[in-house]
């Protein structure tokens, strides 16, 4: 983190605006304790400072990288703890780094087949192919023998 200003200044709101994390989203990460020494003004309102941001920003990036609210916690214990932890949160850090590497390469490799597919698609609806993917054009007993009445309506309900 870096040695940022500790003033409380920013309502949710503005969190919110600068962060792009919602407002239930703030408000769950302060309830769950997430972000150590939030201010409250006088009518109770949070207000945050660019400390509590790095903060927010910090507690995020490790929810997204599958880190559980549990072992957010036990990394804010390890710093309210002291320096002594910096090993340990160092290595946490950096088994987090490695698990959201894991899952942007294997997002991006779900992208390429979704663009594929796209493309795939784009050729088909401009008459340059004809649709092989379906496994009813390439062989019309397959859609009597395994179209079942039951899952057309269940897929039909989603987009309902």
């Amino acid at each position: 983190m870096n040695q940022t200003e500790h003033k409380p200044k920013y309502t949710i709101k503005d969190v919110s605006e600068i962060t792009g994390l919602t407002k239930h989203t703030i408000r769950y990460y302060d309830g769950q304790q997430l972000i150590p020494f939030v201010s409250r003004d006088g009518r109770n309102n949070r207000l945050f400072s660019d400390h509590d941001l790095d903060w927010l920003r910090m507690v995020h990036s490790f929810r997204i990288s599958g880190l559980p609210i549990s072992e957010v916690k036990y990394y804010i214990a390890m710093c309210l703890q002291g320096d002594e932890t910096i090993p340990e949160r160092a290595e946490l850090v950096a088994k987090q780094e490695n698990e959201l590497e894991m899952k942007i390469r294997e997002y991006n490799l779900q992208l390429m087949h979704i663009k594929e597919k796209k493309a795939y698609y784009e050729s088909v609806l401009a008459g340059q192919l004809e649709d092989t993917w379906n496994p009813v054009n390439n062989n019309p007993e397959c859609g009597e023998k395994y179209v079942i009445p039951e899952l057309i309506k269940s897929a039909s309900k989603i987009h309902d």
